[in-house]
């Protein structure tokens, strides 16, 4: 079985439900439910892949103090190695408040212990004993960002392949973007960050850009499915169509079912599209990233059902 390890953000989700309409300034509005769970795009991704069935170990930071003990404990309950997180008693966890919508959701992060990991704490020695290293949320970790692209060659040269998942830059600039691609073997940004990366108007041109550069690219439309590529071969799956309970994490599980049949499996491009964008619907019948438990047997089970 391949090892994997995931390096990123580490955060609680406070998720604000039963909102019916958008708080404004001046004035209150209520929610019906408020839950604290894991979250952080890396946390919930190494989460959905090892609940998969997959070996996954994460590398990331959190402070001492009770937020960074709901992250370890659901870590370790969803079978994450969590023994190389580093806690610090002079950092605070980071939180994001999400504002959760039937199909859409606002966040507001508190940054705290996702922008304190650096280049100087990912010693190469990390890299010893697996095969396949992911990244998420690169444009939070601000102490990280200037290195990644040594970070993925180090990681390159003891042998992984690599995945990244930029997430959105808050700057919408994506910095250092296409020397980090230099050393991706796998990526999965959404349409929006696809378009803006390349500077791209269409899909199609965006897909192709960067498929220059990186040899498996996966995209993420959201109620339009996905589409990917790799050596050249193109495939496109359609949406699930759900009512979203949640859609937090969504991305992440995608992302964590595309790896574990891509990598884990060397399934095809598209089978492997299918089921990551049937486990990214799946995941939004769920409070919070993680939340569900969700197998393999779930999903297969799911794609038959709405086959």
């Amino acid at each position: 079985m391949k090892r994997f390890l995931v390096v990123g953000d580490l955060n609680v989700d406070v998720v604000l439900t039963g909102m019916t309409e958008f708080p404004e300034l001046g004035r209150e509005i209520q929610c019906e439910d408020v839950q604290v769970v894991m979250g952080g795009s890396s946390s919930i991704f190494a989460c959905r892949l090892a609940q998969l069935g997959a070996d996954v170990d994460i590398f990331g930071k959190v402070g001492k103090d009770e937020n960074g003990e709901i992250v370890l404990n659901t870590l370790r309950s969803n079978n994450v190695g969590a023994e190389r997180v580093m806690v610090e008693e002079k950092i605070r966890t980071g939180v994001t408040f999400s504002l959760t919508y039937p199909n859409d959701k606002a966040q507001i992060t508190y940054l705290g212990s996702i922008a304190t990991l650096e280049s100087s704490d990912v010693k190469p020695e990390l890299f010893n004993g697996y095969d396949h290293l992911h990244v998420s949320s690169i444009y939070l970790q601000h102490k990280l960002l200037d290195s990644l692209a040594t970070v993925f060659a180090e990681a390159k040269g003891h042998s992984l392949t690599t995945s990244l998942d930029t997430q959105g830059d808050p700057l919408n600039k994506y910095e250092k973007i296409w020397e980090i691609l230099e050393h991706t073997d796998i990526f999965l940004p959404n349409e929006s960050e696809a378009k803006a990366i390349t500077g791209s108007t269409s899909l199609e041109d965006a897909l192709g850009r960067l498929s220059s550069t990186v040899q498996t690219v996966a995209i993420k439309r959201g109620s339009l499915g996905a589409v990917g590529r790799t050596q050249g071969k193109t495939a496109m799956v359609d949406a699930i169509k759900i009512d979203p309970l949640d859609t937090t994490g969504a991305g992440d599980s995608f992302d964590a079912g595309f790896i574990y049949y891509f990598v884990g499996k060397s399934e095809s491009l598209g089978a492997s599209l299918r089921f990551a964008n049937a486990l990214g619907a799946l995941s939004c019948l769920y409070i919070g990233g993680a939340g569900g438990r969700i197998s393999e047997a779930d999903v297969l089970r799911f794609m038959g059902d709405t086959a």
